[in-house]
């Protein structure tokens, strides 16, 4: 069990940054390259590109080079429906209504997302370490 709790130490780690959450979402419902990425979070290119390469090591995302552009998408939908669990519970806590597009998938709905998350392997990209 010492593993299992280490390795969902990491995967909140990962989540922990705003930043990351802010990717996330941004990426949730389709695949999206480095450029798209940047103007939906608003974030610096070495920042977001940072950010992305942390959440790629721990196997959040996949990524595919076309040309000289980077694509990343969502590799395990756990991670989309864990979030959006989550920051629905505290906008509601802090008496706010949260949008019903939060962390939701733009062709797949979050019922269906959460089926699949839970019936499929988690990846994890384990060439590099990840440190938060």
């Amino acid at each position: 069990m010492h593993e299992v709790f280490e390795s969902a130490a990491r995967y909140f780690g990962v989540l922990a940054e705003p930043a990351r959450l802010k990717i996330l979402h941004a990426i949730c419902g389709e695949e999206k390259s480095v450029n798209t990425i940047i103007a939906a979070t608003g974030m610096a290119q070495a920042n977001a590109s940072r950010h992305l390469g942390l959440m790629y090591q721990a196997g959040m995302l996949s990524r595919r080079r076309e040309g000289t552009q980077v694509f990343y998408r969502v590799s395990d939908r756990l991670f989309v429906e864990l979030c959006r669990t989550v920051s629905v519970q505290i906008a509601e806590r802090l008496g706010r209504q949260a949008p019903t597009t939060l962390f939701a998938p733009h062709s797949v709905p979050v019922l269906a997302a959460a089926s699949a998350a839970s019936s499929s392997p988690h990846p994890l990209n384990q060439k590099e370490t990840t440190s938060v």
